[in-house]
């Protein structure tokens, strides 16, 4: 028989708390960027003390809410025979956006995703920089905190934006797509819908941010044709999805999470309106 987790809004605001927490340890590192000791991964892309405070906080303090394991970009991963017998854990990634921390633009985010059974039901993106932090629960709805603390005041409902709201509000088509990879193909991609849409506007945008842009209404796709790994999709995933969007591979089959032994993720599309046909208009463009 399979476990149910006891999923609400307190656990919601739980997770929240420990994001901005994780947020509070990454920002004295930050102010003096520039003097930050950088390391480079067996990946190739970057690690600072930073990246490392922010999962020391979170691998001592994630444990306690659901007595679950912490699956982090930033320890040691179990072997797939280990993982592969996990039905619930947390999926962490305490610094999404090295890159952009780095470089000082504020685009980098905490994220933390509860995944039950391959998909994650539960998500948190914070923003350390800007003290936005984006909650999502499969089911139960998306929520914006805006302030230095998300928690005091009362977070805003979310929710993505249908093509025919925004054909109505007579607003471009809003693609968002990384800084750092995929950029011709993306402005390649932004050519071929204007053609089809109209005025179509391609916004840069690093780390999970992009994905909170798609559930709070402020774009309408996200193409992810480099290398991405499990812990940069998953809780922006869970906020795209409790705000009624969606992410697919290219083929449009939801991702799924632990079900093999690399961590590593297809291509895929975030996606704002999950009754619009992208899947035919993506592969008239020959872009599927």
């Amino acid at each position: 028989m399979k476990a149910s987790l006891p999923l609400g809004s307190e656990l919601l605001d739980q997770v929240m708390d420990l994001a901005v927490m994780a947020g509070e340890a990454i920002m004295p590192f930050y102010i003096r960027v520039g003097d930050l000791r950088v390391d480079v991964k067996k990946d190739h892309s970057p690690v600072t003390e930073a990246d490392r405070a922010a999962d020391h906080l979170l691998q001592s303090q994630l444990p306690s809410l659901l007595g679950l394991p912490v699956l982090s970009e930033e320890t040691l991963i179990p072997s797939y025979d280990v993982r592969s017998l996990w039905e619930h854990y947390w999926l962490v990634d305490p610094l999404d956006g090295t890159r952009e921390f780095l470089s000082g633009n504020g685009e980098f985010t905490v994220n933390i995703a509860l995944i039950s059974n391959g998909q994650p039901v539960l998500g948190v993106v914070y923003v350390p920089a800007s003290g936005v932090g984006y909650g999502g629960l499969v089911g139960c709805g998306a929520f914006r905190y805006e302030c230095d603390n998300p928690r005091a005041i009362k977070p805003d409902e979310i929710k993505v934006r249908t093509m025919a709201e925004r054909e109505e509000k007579g607003e471009p088509l809003t693609l968002v797509a990384s800084r750092r990879h995929g950029s011709e193909r993306a402005s390649r991609l932004g050519d071929a819908l204007s053609a089809h849409f109209g005025e179509t506007v391609v916004k840069p945008v690093g780390s999970s941010l992009k994905h909170c842009l798609i559930a709070e209404g402020k774009a309408d796709l996200c193409p992810h044709f480099w290398p991405t790994s499990e812990w940069d999709t998953a809780a922006g995933q869970a906020v795209v999805e409790a705000a009624g969007g969606q992410l697919v591979d290219t083929s449009f089959n939801p991702l799924r999470y632990n079900s093999k032994t690399s961590l590593l993720n297809p291509s895929f599309y975030v996606i704002a309106d999950r009754h619009f046909d992208w899947k035919h208009w993506l592969a008239t463009m020959g872009l599927e």
